[in-house]
């Protein structure tokens, strides 16, 4: 049976075997502590990337980005044009061609100028018909501001089919008269009709 002694222990009889037990622990070698100090763990560090890989990356973004409203503006400024310009600058580059090409094909692209301005202007469906089913077209059109110009259009349209389908030779002079030609059609007609 245990003594009031042993039962009741004081506060600084406690704290006395909290000392002596401390004072043991570190007496003892460190051979016989249970865990020993462990290595220093390596952190790996990712490789870095080289700059010149970010810097083609940002430079191909922005690359796309300019071409894209490069792109954007040109098809705008397409967009806004009347066909009266567009026509113009169809015969424009026709005429300034470097290469020399064939007559056939000479006549193929002014015809085909004149005949996109017309479908546009006046929405009458002219790439899409014969010279001469056009021109029948246009005659039962009565209030088609074309038909004062018909005279010229017919000529313009003949010439360009002898070359296209006969095989006729045009001269420097008949290919500058043809252009002529168109581009008078084109600045006659695009011009809004007086009351």
């Amino acid at each position: 049976m245990p003594t009031p002694r042993d039962t009741i222990r004081t506060p600084v009889f406690c704290i006395l075997q909290i000392a002596a037990l401390t004072v043991s622990l570190a007496a003892q070698p460190a051979e016989q502590d249970i865990r020993g100090p462990k290595d220093l763990v390596k952190i790996p560090i990712p490789p870095a990337s080289p700059l010149w890989l970010w810097y083609a990356i940002g430079g191909g973004i922005l690359l796309i980005i300019l071409i894209a409203i490069l792109w954007k503006k040109r098809r705008q400024k397409q967009f806004f044009r009347s066909p009266s310009q567009i026509a113009l600058a169809a015969l424009t580059e026709l005429e300034r061609t470097p290469q020399p090409i064939a007559d056939e094909e000479f006549a193929n692209q002014a015809a085909h100028a004149v005949r996109h301005y017309i479908s546009a202007r006046f929405g009458l469906a002219a790439p899409r018909r014969t010279t001469e089913e056009f021109l029948r077209d246009l005659m039962v059109a009565n209030e088609s501001p074309v038909i004062a110009e018909s005279d010229h259009l017919k000529a313009f349209l003949k010439s360009c089919d002898l070359a296209k389908f006969a095989g006729s030779h045009l001269s420097s002079t008949q290919r500058d008269a043809l252009v002529e030609a168109a581009r008078n059609f084109i600045t006659v007609t695009s011009k809004p009709a007086t009351p």
